[in-house]
C-alpha cells in the first residue's frame, strides 16, 4: 500500500503542512506530534510489530490538525477532512488515504472508532501515552490556564480521564508503560491533596 510518489517526498510535504497548521502549542501542536512519534517508535520496537512506517508517520503528523481548524464538530472529523484533502492534492492512492484516515479516526476513544490496523493501534496508544506522566501533568495545567480552568478542575480531569487511560491501551508494551506513567499522576494528585489540606 505504498503511495505513487516516494515515501520520503510525501513525508516531507505532510510534515511541512502539519508544522504550518499546528504551530508550537506544547499540548496539542507540533511538540505533541514529536512526542507521539517517539512513543510510536518505542511501541513498535518493544512490541516487535511490523508497521507501514509511511502510513503511521503520516497519520501521526495529521491526527490532531483538526484542533487548529475553526468551526463546529469533533476535532477528529476535522482532522480526517484536512488529511483527505491534503493527500488527494498530493496524488496519494485511495487505499493509502483510507489507512491514514482510519488511524486518525481511531486514535481518540471519545470518537468511538475501534482501531483495526496495527498502525491505528500504535497511534492510539502513542497518543494516549503523551497524556500520562510528567508531560501529561504539564499538558493538563497548560490547557487549564488557556481555558481559565481552576487547579481543582484540572486535578478532577486527571482523576476522571487520565487515570483511566491505562485500561484503554491496546498493546502490551503500551499498557506497561502507561501503568508506569500513571503512577506519577497518582503521586502528584496525592501530594496536591495533602498540601491543600495542610
Amino acid at each position: 500500500m505504498q503511495p505513487t510518489l516516494s515515501g520520503e517526498y510525501l513525508l516531507s510535504k505532510v510534515e511541512m503542512a502539519s508544522r504550518r497548521i499546528m504551530g508550537d502549542d506544547p499540548a496539542h501542536g507540533w511538540p505533541h506530534v514529536v512526542r507521539v512519534m517517539h512513543n510510536a517508535e518505542l511501541i513498535v520496537y518493544n512490541e516487535g510489530v511490523e508497521v507501514d512506517w509511511v502510513v503511521l508517520r503520516v497519520s501521526i503528523y495529521l491526527h490532531d490538525t483538526g484542533r487548529f481548524i475553526s468551526g463546529e464538530g469533533h476535532h477528529v472529523a476535522k482532522s480526517v477532512s484536512y488529511a483527505t484533502n491534503l493527500l488527494e492534492k498530493l496524488g496519494v492512492p485511495k487505499d493509502f488515504i483510507g489507512a491514514v484516515t482510519h488511524a486518525i479516526e481511531a486514535h481518540s476513544y471519545s470518537y468511538g472508532v475501534r482501531p483495526s490496523t496495527i498502525e491505528a493501534m500504535v497511534l492510539s496508544d502513542a497518543d494516549k501515552l503523551d497524556a500520562l506522566g510528567a508531560i501529561g501533568i504539564a499538558r493538563v495545567f497548560h490547557h487549564g490556564c488557556l481555558n481559565n480552568r481552576s487547579f481543582e478542575d484540572s486535578v478532577s480531569h486527571m482523576v476522571e480521564k487520565l487515570l483511566e487511560l491505562p485500561s484503554k491501551m491496546i498493546l502490551g508494551y503500551s499498557r506497561r508503560l502507561a501503568e508506569e506513567r500513571v503512577s506519577i499522576i497518582r503521586a502528584f494528585i496525592e501530594q496536591y491533596r495533602r498540601e491543600i489540606m495542610q
